[in-house]
């Protein structure tokens, strides 16, 4: 995970496409390692996919990122994160809008889908709870 996501952050994020994984599994040469998938899940911490989200979240939406309000596990051994983008800004600041989306990811960190769940000023309370 940290030559990809050095990688990514030099902009050479799709230096090959068609590696779908983002950890575990491709690295390998010896067909045994290759044969225990669940280990791809493990590959993966909160960290590395809170770092995933942030990283695609503005090039996904258009909208510069704001922060992370959730992750954790999903039911399919993926991940779900719950994240913000600034979808307007404004002068005072306490004006921008702010997009709450939710993001699904495969095991091996491939974003499978994403929703918008709420849109609300900054200075909106309930925009803040959850």
């Amino acid at each position: 995970m940290t030559n990809q996501t050095q990688s990514e952050t030099d902009g050479t994020e799709s230096a090959n496409p068609t590696d779908e994984p983002r950890a575990g599994g491709t690295e390998s040469a010896d067909p045994d390692e290759d044969t225990a998938t669940d280990d791809s899940a493990e590959a993966l911490g909160v960290l590395d996919v809170r770092e995933l989200v942030a990283e695609v979240s503005e090039t996904l939406l258009g909208h510069p990122f704001d922060g992370i309000t959730a992750v954790e596990r999903a039911d399919d051994d993926g991940w779900r994160a719950v994240f913000e983008v600034v979808e307007r800004s404004a002068v005072p600041d306490t004006q921008d809008m702010i997009g709450r989306y939710e993001l699904h990811l495969s095991p091996s960190g491939d974003v499978q889908e994403y929703s918008l769940q709420q849109r609300f000023k900054r200075s909106e309370l309930q925009g803040s709870a959850l």
